[in-house]
C-alpha cells in the first residue's frame, strides 16, 4: 500500500473567512435540487456551470422549481459577469452563481442545501481547491514495480467543515481525476473520516 498526503489550499491572506454552514438532508429540498438539475441539464451551455444553495424548509416545491428554472436560464442568457446572487424566491432563500465550467466537475448544475448561508463563489473556490489537490496527487508517479493500493489523506484549512459536505462535493468531481483506492479526510483535532473507498 502507498499513502499520499495532500493539503487543501488555505484561503488567500486578507480575505474574509467564508460563512460556516452545515449540509442539511431535508428530503423536500433535495428533491427540489434533483428536479431542478433535470430541468436545467440540457439547457445550460457547455461552457457554463451553476452552483446554488437552497435554504430549507421549502415552502412550495413545484412552483419553486419552475420559478428557479426561469430565473437561472434568464440569468445565463443575460451574460452578466460572474457574481454571487442572493434572492428570495417564493419565500425561499436561494444563492447562486453562474460561472465558467470547470472541466474537473461532472455536472453543470451543482446544488447544496445548507443550514447556513455560504456564498456560492466561496463554495466554488473550495470545490476547485479540493478537486485540484486530489488531481495533483493522483498525477504523482508511483514506482514502475508498484502493484498495491494507493490511499490519499487530505488535510488543510478548507472551510467546508463536515464530512457530509465533502462527500457531496466529491460526487460532483470527475471520477477520472484520481486513481486512489481510499481517500481519508483529517479534521481539526486529528479526527479522521473516510471520504470514499473503491
Amino acid at each position: 500500500m502507498a499513502l499520499d498526503v495532500g493539503v487543501i489550499g488555505r484561503q488567500a491572506p486578507g480575505k474574509r473567512p467564508p460563512a460556516k454552514a452545515r449540509l442539511r438532508e431535508d428530503r423536500v429540498a433535495l428533491r427540489v435540487l434533483r428536479d431542478l438539475k433535470i430541468a436545467l441539464h440540457a439547457r445550460v451551455p457547455n461552457d457554463k456551470s451553476i452552483i446554488l444553495t437552497l435554504g430549507a424548509p421549502i415552502k412550495v416545491p413545484k412552483k419553486l422549481i419552475a420559478a428557479l428554472t426561469t430565473l437561472l436560464l434568464d440569468y445565463i442568457q443575460s451574460a452578466l459577469e460572474e457574481r454571487d446572487e442572493r434572492k428570495t424566491v417564493l419565500g425561499n432563500r436561494v444563492r447562486f452563481r453562474v460561472l465558467s465550467h470547470d472541466p474537473g466537475w461532472n455536472s453543470r448544475v451543482i446544488g447544496f442545501v445548507f443550514s447556513g448561508d455560504p456564498a456560492p463563489g466561496d463554495l466554488a473556490d473550495s470545490m476547485r481547491r479540493f478537486g485540484d489537490e486530489i488531481a495533483a496527487k493522483a498525477k504523482e508517479r508511483m514506482p514502475e514495480d508498484f502493484a498495491g493500493d494507493r490511499w490519499l489523506v487530505l488535510c488543510g484549512g478548507n472551510w467546508i467543515a463536515d464530512i457530509k459536505t465533502y462527500r457531496l462535493a466529491f460526487s460532483y468531481l470527475s471520477p477520472a481525476r484520481h486513481n486512489f483506492r481510499k481517500i481519508l479526510m483529517v479534521f481539526d483535532g486529528g479526527r479522521v473520516e473516510p471520504l470514499v473507498e473503491f
